[in-house]
Parts: C-alpha cells; sequence; structure tokens
C-alpha cells in the first residue's frame, strides 16, 4: 500500500527581536518530531518535516511555493500565537495554488483560541495532545472523510465552526515512538550560549505543570495534570540520540523537571553515566543541596528558573507560590554547587508600577545569576492574564497585527501594569543594558 505523504511545517519567525537574533537560538520542533513518528509508526503515512527555521525564505508567497513543491496533499503546521497571522497568510497563499490541499494547524495557540480555524484557508484544527488526535484526523480524511467523531478536532460544518469534544490525555507515555530525529538535520539546532557551536536537541521527560500561574500556557494545554516517562525510556532516548545522531548536548524541554524531586534525582544518577551536557527548568522550591550537587555531577550547563518578580505583593498576585527568601535560597544553593544558573522575569505583570518594576530590576542585580532574561509580558490564549486583557478592552481577539506583537521584546500586544508601554520597553532595555555584561 502505498503512503500517503503528510508535510509537517514550522513557520519562520519573521518578526524576530534583536535579542532573539543575538542570541542566535535555533531549537529543535521536537512536537513536529513526535507527531512524525507516531503517524509513521502506523504504516499508512509518509511524514516530512519542513522547518522553515532553516531555510531562506522570506514572504508568505515564497513559504507557500516552497510547501507546495512537496508534493504532499496534507499540510500540518504548528503555531505559537506571534506566528499564527503567518500561518495564515502561508494557507491563503497555499489555497491560492491548489484549492485542494488539506491545511491543518495545531499547537498552543489553536488549544487556547480554536476559533481562530474559522478563516476559509484552515480547514482543520488540533487542539490539546495532539498525536493520537492528529492520526484519527489523518485515518478519517484518507477514508470516509468523517471528521465529527473525531476527539480534539476542530472543523467547519455547513460554514459554521465545530469544536469537537475533548479525548483523554495519553496515560503511558513509553507507548509513544522516539521523536522522528531522522527526519531533522540535526546539525542545524544549536543554542551558542549554552552549548557553542555544538548542535542539541529538546527532549521532554514529562508533560504538564501542576501550578497555576496567572501568565503561563502550560495549563491550558496540559490542565495541570503531570504524567511521566519511565525513567528508563528516557535514557533510552538519550542514548540513542548520542550513539546514533552524534548528539550529547540536551535542552530539557519539561516545564518543572522536578515536580517529583525523587524521580529527578533517580533520573540524573542515570545521566551521570551518559556523558552528557544539557540545559533544565525547574522551580526554587525544589531545589535542594543535593539535587544541586547532582546537577552539577550530571553534566548540567544552566538551570533556569523563572522568577518573574521582586516584589512580594506581585508574586501572590500571579500565584507563584514562592517567595523571595525561597527564590535567594535556590540561587544561593545552585552557586554553591557551582551550578550555572538563569533566571527569568516578567516585566508589566497586572499592576506592576514604577515601584514593582524597580523591585524586580533591583532582585535581579542582587541574585546576579549567570545569565539573566527580561521578558515583557505577553497575553497567551486561553490564560488568566489573556481573559483579563479581553475583559478590560485592551485586546481584540481577531486583531491580527496584535498577535504579532506578542512577543516578549521590544514591543506588547498588551499592557496591564500601571505604567506606560513606553516605560515598559524602556526598563527592558535597562535591564539588558545594565546586566548583559552578566547574561
Amino acid at each position: 500500500m502505498q503512503r500517503e505523504k503528510v508535510l509537517l511545517v514550522r513557520a519562520p519567525n519573521l518578526y524576530k527581536s534583536e535579542q532573539w537574533k543575538k542570541q542566535g537560538v535555533l531549537r529543535t520542533p521536537t512536537n513536529l518530531a513526535l507527531l512524525a513518528s507516531y503517524i509513521r509508526e502506523c504504516g499508512r503515512y509518509d511524514p516530512e518535516i519542513l522547518d522553515f527555521e532553516l531555510e531562506d525564505s522570506t514572504t508568505p508567497q515564497e513559504v507557500a511555493i516552497s510547501i507546495v513543491a512537496k508534493k504532499a496533499k496534507i499540510i500540518g503546521f504548528t503555531t505559537l500565537t506571534p506566528r499564527f497571522p503567518t500561518i495564515l497568510k502561508i494557507t491563503q497563499e497555499i489555497k491560492k495554488i491548489s484549492k485542494d490541499l488539506v491545511t491543518i494547524v495545531g499547537g498552543p495557540h489553536i488549544t487556547g483560541r480554536p476559533q481562530d480555524c474559522q478563516y476559509i484557508s484552515i480547514d482543520y484544527g488540533v487542539t490539546g495532545e495532539g498525536e493520537p488526535a492528529i492520526l484519527d484526523l489523518l485515518n478519517a480524511l484518507t477514508s470516509s472523510g468523517n471528521v465529527s467523531n473525531v476527539p480534539n478536532i476542530v472543523h467547519k460544518l455547513f460554514g459554521k465552526l465545530i469544536i469537537n469534544p475533548k479525548r483523554h490525555f495519553i496515560r503511558d507515555l513509553d507507548s509513544l515512538p522516539f521523536p522522528a530525529w531522522d527526519l531533522l538535520d540535526m546539525k542545524q539546532y544549536k543554542d551558542p550560549p549554552f552549548f557553542q557551536e555544538k548542535s542539541h536537541a529538546g527532549v521532554f521527560t514529562s508533560r504538564g505543570c501542576p501550578y497555576d500561574c496567572t501568565f503561563c500556557a502550560s495549563k491550558v494545554t496540559w490542565e495541570r495534570k503531570v504524567r511521566y516517562r519511565s525513567i528508563d525510556n528516557v535514557i533510552a532516548e538519550l542514548t540513542e540520540l548520542k550513539s546514533a545522531f552524534g548528539t550529547s548536548n540536551i535542552y530539557f524541554y519539561d516545564d518543572h523537571i522536578a515536580t517529583k524531586r525523587d524521580r529527578a534525582t533517580d533520573l540524573l544518577e542515570r545521566v551521570k553515566n551518559l556523558g552528557i551536557k544539557y540545559q533544565l527548568q525547574l522551580r526554587a522550591d525544589s531545589v535542594t543541596p543535593k539535587l544541586a550537587l547532582l546537577l552539577k555531577q550530571s553534566g548540567c550547563l544552566s538551570a533556569a528558573i523563572g522568577v518573574e518578580a521582586g516584589d512580594e505583593f506581585m508574586l501572590k498576585s500571579i500565584r507563584k507560590r514562592e517567595t523571595k527568601n525561597q527564590i535567594r535560597k535556590a540561587v544561593r544553593t545552585l552557586r554553591e554547587a557551582e551550578v550555572p544558573t538563569l533566571t527569568s522575569y516578567i516585566i508589566g505583570l497586572p499592576g506592576d508600577t514604577h515601584e514593582t518594576i524597580q523591585k524586580t530590576l533591583d532582585f535581579a542585580r542582587e541574585l546576579n545569576t549567570d545569565q539573566m532574561k527580561f521578558m515583557l509580558l505577553t497575553p497567551v490564549p486561553g490564560t488568566e492574564v489573556y481573559q483579563m486583557a479581553v475583559e478590560r478592552g485592551l485586546l481584540n481577539p481577531d486583531d491580527l497585527e496584535q498577535m504579532e506583537k506578542s512577543t516578549f521584546y521590544d514591543t506588547t500586544a498588551i499592557n496591564l501594569s500601571n505604567v506606560s508601554t513606553e516605560d515598559l520597553i524602556r526598563y527592558q532595555d535597562i535591564a539588558y543594558t545594565e546586566l548583559e555584561k552578566r547574561s
């Protein structure tokens, strides 16, 4: 039986900020590689990944021409909010070339705002956990064409947008095949601030985060439910990456790798023997001397902590559930273990004032970590911050130009603070100007 070709696309970021360009970071589209391996495993589909972060195409028209040239009848896009307007333009250009090509859009933006599948050039949307949903959708499209009973799918019926019910999450993450790394040019994915000029791969050891921060998109997709791969399964993937693809630099993509501290320590004990280097994200309240020592011994190049704010009231208002003293203690513990640390901060949180923003900058200066990131508050569909902006009339969900401003740097889509937008951008500039030597 001839396999149906399916093209999975990461659209170009046509609006990279200067801060992002300066870092020169290019991460693996692990989500697409996971989808590709899942649909390939069933034996009916021949997936290909087209990553426009690696391509020279600079306009939606050029991207569409490159996509159509691949001769796939079904084309799937993953999208974050600031890239959705670009993807919409690409799908419109694709339909100008051939109306028969099927366009599918998924990812965090569609999960948070499935209504954006309303556009004529988008045939279907995939919300939430994508692997079973896209496989069932493909099976329906290549057989009966009836998608009305496929959970997690957005489609149109007689011109009306239909959002199908949700499906249960995958219980056993070990049942998933490893990402289709063979469909990516692995040597191209680099993160100079951490891995110099060596390539790296992004790996998930778990899915979800149990916390409830008002600005975070994780709970939109994973609903604060956390599921874990077995340590054996993770080690097997890391071993394969190193032996088959020569990749020994890893970015663990988990929202919080130490949700279960005992599991994290067990994992790092095993990682010690692999000879890899890695970076990861974790909460300050999970850091202990034992964990910090294991991070050092097992090859951690950077432990990233989301500090967000330097004012106790602001930390409570975003439901961070951490205190400044907990953050101080974590940074001190990591420093004593000689683990490089990256801290990130948000400028323009709801209710932020000149005073609270200054406290955030002062706290960053006090912590004095190896690297720092200062991001402008960005409204992500489905989050409390997003809904707050809509209710206050600061955000029009249908305004594509406003979506493109959701980039964390240099510009902001909304302003929920008590400071002018010009001052928010100025504070970000000050933070990078004064602290960039240490970041």
